[in-house]
C-alpha cells in the first residue's frame, strides 16, 4: 500500500511584490501609504492654519489701526448682511401671505363642489334604493314566498314515514 501525504492548505496571504532597496522587508501597503500621506497632509494643513491665526492675532494685537479699520468693514459687512436677510424674510412673508389667500381662495370653491357632490350622489342612492331596489326586492320575496307555496302544495304530506 502506498501512502499518501496529507498536505494542509494554508490561507495564502497577499504579499506586496515591492521591496525595500535592502530586500530584508517589503514595503507597506499602497493603501496603508495613502493613509499615512492623508494624516501628514492634514497635520500640515492644520499646523498652517495654526501659524496663519497666530500671525493673524499678533498683527491685530501689534497695529491697532489697522485692527480699527478690519472692525469697521466686519461691521459694515455685517451689516449689509442683515439688511439682505430682513429684506429676504420681508419677501417669505409677503410670499407666505400670498399662499395663504390663494389657497384660501382656490381650496372654499374646491371644498363646495365637493359637498355638492357627496350632496348629488347620496340623492341618487336614496332614489334609487327607491326606485329600484324596493321593488326588485318585494318582487324577488313575493316570488320567492309562490315558490315555496307550490312546493309545499305538491309535495304529499301522508307519504311521511
Amino acid at each position: 500500500m502506498e501512502e499518501r501525504e496529507t498536505t494542509e492548505t494554508m490561507p495564502i496571504e497577499p504579499v506586496s511584490t515591492e521591496e525595500s532597496a535592502t530586500g530584508d522587508t517589503p514595503l507597506p501597503a499602497p493603501e496603508d501609504r495613502r493613509d499615512t500621506r492623508r494624516t501628514v497632509m492634514i497635520v500640515v494643513i492644520a499646523l498652517v492654519v495654526f501659524a496663519i491665526l497666530i500671525a493673524a492675532f499678533y498683527g491685530l494685537a501689534t497695529h491697532p489701526v489697522a485692527t480699527a479699520i478690519l472692525r469697521d468693514i466686519a461691521i459694515i459687512v455685517l451689516a449689509l448682511v442683515t439688511i439682505v436677510i430682513g429684506a429676504f424674510l420681508a419677501i417669505l412673508i409677503f410670499q407666505l401671505q400670498s399662499l395663504i389667500a390663494l389657497l384660501r381662495d382656490e381650496i372654499q370653491p374646491i371644498l363646495e363642489s365637493a359637498n355638492e357632490t357627496a350632496n348629488t350622489v347620496r340623492g341618487t342612492t336614496t332614489f334609487v334604493t327607491e326606485a329600484m331596489v324596493s321593488p326588485v326586492i318585494s318582487a324577488a320575496s313575493y316570488i320567492a314566498a309562490i315558490r315555496q307555496t307550490l312546493r309545499v302544495l305538491r309535495t304529499n304530506p301522508r307519504k311521511k314515514n
